[in-house]
């Protein structure tokens, strides 16, 4: 205890000593600067020729004015009222993934408004943006929505299969088949039929190889098909494809043959050299060097 009480008071004495070299200190500089003052003055009183020691010589101007800070209203998170250069960022990807009347006449304007909010939702957005979420919607080039539905339909009449692929793989996910799919259907016809994208790309081309890839597409894009009809309930992201022709085990003594680009299902599991994965509730095997993952 004593020994606890003496640090204590040689630290009160180090912090008087301080605080006195510290008083020290400042009475010398504030002596230099008032002798450098009243010299300046009586130099001043000199060349004026009045010799009295009485004049009073303002201290200078401040010319200086330090201009105020411009008012900033797109600190994150954006939200409903933000405005400013990142909210208008944030507004023209949204105009390229939902297209050019997504946010009504004002466009993007910088003004987070109504519109704003009900256009995020819609893209699958929360309607408030933090920074890593502002840095991922903004991240590369936005997809020109009436642009792409526009080059499908090109490719789709003229049979430019080639064309079709190159225009299908711009599209990443479900959100992006969508609102591509709404543009499609809503600006253009196929034989005379407004139609889906799903109907309208694989009613255009006849070949049946030409389909599968096709298939592989919208499947890639999260789409699921159930060998009748398309849904967007699709696969999980960890769902397997074959690449090759090749066997499928339900059970240890019985396998079926499937053909290559075929979507099996979501992988459970390795083992060996096989893969196991499941399908509707019930789990196969497969040879994992002839699948691959979408």
């Amino acid at each position: 205890m004593e020994q606890t009480i003496t640090q204590q008071q040689s630290s009160g004495k180090g912090k008087k000593i301080l605080l006195i070299g510290l008083g020290i200190a400042a009475t010398g500089t504030l002596g230099y600067f008032g002798y450098q003052w009243y010299a300046k003055r009586k130099q001043t009183t000199t060349d004026a020729g009045d010799g009295s020691d009485n004049s009073f010589i303002p201290p200078p101007k401040n010319n200086f004015s330090v201009p105020s800070a411009p008012k900033r209203n797109d600190d994150f998170p954006l939200k409903k009222g933000s405005k400013g250069a990142r909210v208008k960022q944030v507004q023209e990807v949204l105009i390229a993934k939902l297209g050019r009347d997504a946010l009504g006449k004002a466009g993007a304007d910088g003004d987070f408004g109504s519109k704003t909010e009900a256009a995020l939702i819609k893209a699958g957005y929360p309607n408030t943006i933090d920074e890593s979420t502002f840095n991922v919607m903004t991240q590369g080039e936005g997809m020109d929505v009436s642009a792409t539905a526009k080059e499908l339909y090109s490719a789709a009449i003229i049979k430019n299969f080639t064309g079709a692929i190159k225009a299908l793989q711009k599209l990443k996910s479900k959100e992006d088949y969508t609102t591509v799919s709404d543009d499609f259907k809503t600006n253009y016809r196929i034989g005379g039929v407004r139609q889906t994208l799903v109907n309208g790309m694989l009613n255009s081309f006849t070949d049946e190889k030409q389909k599968q890839a096709i298939r592989l597409q919208f499947t890639r894009m999260g789409l699921g098909y159930d060998g009748k009809k398309w849904s967007l309930s699709g696969l999980d992201t960890s769902s397997i494809i074959t690449k090759q022709e090749t066997l499928v085990w339900v059970n240890p003594k019985t396998a079926i043959k499937v053909p290559a680009n075929m979507v099996l299902g979501k992988e459970v599991a390795q083992r060996g050299k096989h893969t196991l994965f499941e399908n509707k509730g019930k789990h196969f095997l497969v040879d994992t060097q002839s699948i691959t993952f979408i």
